[in-house]
């Protein structure tokens, strides 16, 4: 949301922030369809029988959760790594992100811009006065932004109800958070129009504590342009078994041939009928063309995949003995589109370590570091050839630096701290060769320390 500055320079009014409120609340219709679609509640769930005794089958095949789960594991579905320019320490700032398992939270946030095009992310002290993070839905989040050329944050809104256990609205509140302060807002009844101030806080952040992720220009989600393929998949595959069935109840058209109910449940029972000259018998039904039907639903199928970017990985092209560099060119367009979200995804987590930074150094845990010197780094989530990479390692040694080369590695998750531990294993190593030597240790050591 964007609005001029100048309308809040003397705080937030009630009466703006009921205005703000009023104008995210009217573009959150779509939430809800994205949020059942990614569970599973399709339109095709709510068709209702053309006629009594026709087939209705309803069968969900859930593109929709498909694209985003692929699509979420495949950016971070390895854990986000932090690496800092050579004199900067961040360790007091990956401890916090430790203690609080980030990684978990980072997954959440991906999952919920693939299904809403956008998530909100909301960093608070807590009680032990550490930063901490939590996901809030977009439906009850927003930040406002400047509509100078530079479109800065300049305020993080999040609202909701308050329920009573009977689930009845007893009043509303409103949390406001600029750079410096956090302001509480609330009213009795369900309305969101004249509250009152009551509550202001400093926060310490230097910044706005709310950070908006989105995933594309448009704020779309992953699969909500292909709802209508996705409807017509659904359509297509039920009505398949729909036909199926009736062609298994279809009518029994019988000529010059006359029985009575009971006659005919006998038929039915014993499966024999008696005919007599020029008559026949024969079923009445559509015919099923299950080549054609496999051409159309091979067709909706592929434009899914093909509009999504995510390939289908059940494919047979996807075989067991492919190399690393033939799974990549596969997934070429997949990983053209996720560069983007990669990279949208990334300046949030670079805002969002900008803000503890900010708290941690005022509370005296660390010192200030600039975030352009934080490299944040996404690991694909795709099957390793570890001989390619322990060969490529070997072929660099002498190339790139040996934390460079330890990040490559798919079970370090910590390059830095392991490249810390090697040097003191071969320090180790090196001490106690020189000990073993100076007390006539005639046995032959190897240059790592190591007896041959």
């Amino acid at each position: 949301m964007i609005i001029d500055a100048g309308l809040i320079e003397n705080g937030v009014t009630p009466e703006v922030l009921a205005k703000l409120i009023n104008r995210h609340a009217a573009t959150v219709g779509r939430y809800a369809k994205l949020d059942a679609y990614y569970r599973g509640e399709h339109a095709i769930l709510n068709r209702q029988r053309k006629s009594e005794g026709t087939a209705n089958n309803r069968i969900v095949l859930n593109h929709a959760k498909y694209i985003t789960d692929i699509t979420t594991s495949y950016l971070i579905g390895n854990a986000v790594t932090y690496a800092p320019s050579e004199g900067y320490d961040i360790e007091p700032l990956k401890d916090n992100y430790l203690v609080q398992d980030i990684a978990s939270l980072d997954y959440k946030i991906a999952k919920n811009v693939s299904i809403h095009g956008r998530a909100y992310e909301l960093i608070y002290a807590d009680d032990n006065s550490d930063p901490h993070s939590a996901l809030l839905p977009p439906q009850n989040a927003f930040v406002v932004y400047g509509s100078d050329c530079e479109h800065k944050p300049i305020l993080g809104v999040y609202y909701y109800r308050k329920y009573d256990i009977d689930g009845n609205v007893t009043g509303t509140e409103c949390r406001v958070y600029d750079v410096k302060t956090a302001y509480t807002y609330g009213r009795d009844g369900d309305s969101f129009d004249n509250m009152e101030l009551t509550e202001t806080t400093p926060h310490y952040f230097s910044g706005v504590p709310l950070i908006e992720y989105t995933n594309n220009d448009e704020r779309q989600g992953d699969f909500e342009q292909l709802i209508p393929a996705i409807d017509a998949y659904n359509t297509l595959m039920s009505d398949r078994v729909n036909d199926k069935e009736q062609f298994v109840d279809a009518f029994l058209f019988l000529r010059n041939v006359e029985i009575d109910s009971d006659q005919a449940r006998k038929l039915k029972a014993e499966k024999i009928l008696m005919g007599y000259e020029d008559s026949s018998a024969e079923y009445l039904s559509k015919v099923m063309t299950e080549a054609d039907i496999k051409v159309l639903r091979d067709d909706l199928k592929g434009d899914i995949h093909r509009f999504s970017a995510v390939p289908d990985l059940s494919d047979e092209s996807f075989g067991n003995n492919l190399s690393g560099v033939a799974i990549k060119y596969k997934l070429l367009g997949f990983e053209q589109r996720v560069l983007d979200k990669e990279q949208r995804i990334a300046n949030g987590l670079k805002r969002r370590a900008e803000l503890y930074i900010n708290f941690l150094n005022v509370k005296g845990a660390m010192t200030l570091v600039p975030i352009h010197r934080i490299d944040v780094k996404f690991k694909r989530n795709l099957p390793a050839n570890e001989l390619e990479i322990s060969q490529m390692v070997t072929n660099l040694e002498k190339l790139v630096s040996s934390e460079t080369l330890l990040a490559q590695i798919p079970f370090v998750t910590d390059a830095e701290e392991e490249a810390e531990n090697a040097k003191k294993e071969a320090a180790e190593k090196s001490e106690a060769f020189a000990a073993a030597a100076a007390n006539g240790d005639r046995r032959r050591y190897n240059v790592s320390g190591d007896e041959e």
